[in-house]
């Protein structure tokens, strides 16, 4: 890009031989004017890099120009050229911010020296302002990321703490939303019999959107779960009707994959902002991601561990013989009915209760709560508050849990 320099002199002559002789062949584009108004106004309008201004002008003098841009706040560097020096001149030119000032006649060599001096000052301005705006931009864009990586912290934290799937997915699709800065945010669970994906959390959709379903088959979010690779649509300020069926002008979705396999879809849209999202806020979004299918597996998991507690219990119940499982601590994990009917203890829930604060019997209590070797299998005769003695077996497991099993002997 050109600098830009402006003659203001009422001499054909000297616009001529500074033109001519100093700037162009210097490189610089030239604009002219024959007075000083139209000089200032031009000086306004086209914001040139440096002004050479003739003191003695019709209309308006030299110095009356730059004190008119000064009124205004506009700061061009000004070369004042005069045909009288003048102490008097000199001090009021160099107050309104001249970088030199030059007497008639013009010498070619102290003229481009001057017009070198005045320019390298000023680039040199532009460079530190450059410069600091480059890095008030880094230490926004620091900001943001610190920002979106305590926000990732806390969702993986929460992830990580926390059982319920629900307010889990829910805080996912907030911290997506808040971290991408979107208008909206949805996640989206793949229903394999249907072959189409179905809103399972949201934040700022409303209810039409959120009751949408979406084939696999036909829609971008269905692409993304089939090809397992993240899309990003925006970049331009017209308005785009996604497959989606929203009108949107910006999207992220990225794929939620549980072991290897797709079972939704996280996304964010803005349908009335004109700010699209660049790559970090996609990788921002399939951190979110990775989070979302942890916490999907870990309620998977404790599911299904639910239900084979449930099971065992059901199955443990309905056996005749009493059994007590306990922990490291001598806590109650599971008792069966039998178990109660032998201690006299009450049909409520009993997980988590010492067995020394409900058994009474001290031999019972000393077998029970012994510690052993995980490979040890310990047999002793035992006494229930029923009023029979019992065979119990005692099996040690691992991290100091043991299990009793007890067979009426009389």
């Amino acid at each position: 890009m050109y600098e830009r320099v402006l003659i203001i002199d009422d001499s054909q002559e000297i616009r001529e031989f500074l033109s001519d002789y100093i700037l162009k062949p210097k490189g610089f584009e030239v604009l002219m004017a024959t007075n000083g108004l139209m000089g200032l106004e031009m000086a306004i309008a086209k914001e040139p890099d440096l002004i050479i201004i003739d003191q003695q002008m019709p209309r308006l003098t030299g110095l009356e120009v730059l004190q008119k841009l000064r009124e205004r706040d506009i700061t061009i560097p000004a070369i004042l050229v005069t045909a009288h020096g003048s102490e008097d001149t000199a001090v009021a030119a160099f107050r309104l911010g001249i970088r030199d000032y030059i007497i008639k006649p013009i010498d070619v060599d102290e003229i481009s020296e001057s017009v070198d001096r005045a320019l390298r000052e000023s680039r040199l301005q532009r460079e530190r302002d450059q410069l600091v705006q480059q890095l008030m931009e880094s230490n926004s864009q620091l900001q943001r990321r610190a920002q979106e990586l305590n926000v990732l912290y806390g969702v993986g934290k929460s992830v990580s703490s926390s059982l319920d799937l629900e307010e889990v997915l829910h805080r996912v699709v907030e911290a997506a939303v808040y971290v991408v800065g979107a208008e909206e945010g949805m996640l989206m669970l793949l229903d394999e019999e249907q072959g189409e994906l179905y809103i399972r959390a949201s934040k700022n959709l409303d209810s039409k959107a959120r009751s949408m379903r979406k084939r696999v088959s036909d829609s971008l979010a269905g692409k993304v779960l089939q090809t397992k690779r993240a899309i990003a649509v925006g970049g331009d300020s017209q308005w785009k009707r996604t497959q989606t069926a929203l009108l949107v002008k910006s999207l992220i979705y990225v794929p939620l994959i549980l072991q290897n396999r797709p079972i939704g879809v996280l996304g964010v849209t803005n349908r009335i902002k004109e700010t699209s999202f660049d790559s970090n806020d996609t990788r921002a979004l399939s951190a979110l991601a990775g989070y979302t299918t942890i916490a999907i597996n870990n309620a998977n998991i404790f599911s299904e561990i639910e239900r084979e507690r449930t099971l065992l219990r059901s199955v443990v119940n309905q056996t005749g013989d009493p059994i007590i499982v306990v922990d490291a601590d001598n806590k109650i994990l599971l008792i069966n009915k039998a178990a109660r009917a032998a201690f006299n203890l009450p049909e409520a829930d009993l997980s988590g209760q010492l067995v020394t604060s409900l058994i009474k019997s001290e031999a019972t209590l000393k077998f029970l709560t012994q510690i052993g070797d995980e490979r040890l299998h310990i047999e002793q005769e035992i006494p229930g508050d029923d009023g029979h003695m019992y065979q119990a077996i005692m099996t040690f497991i691992d991290g100091g849990r043991r299990s009793v099993w007890m067979n009426v002997i009389i």
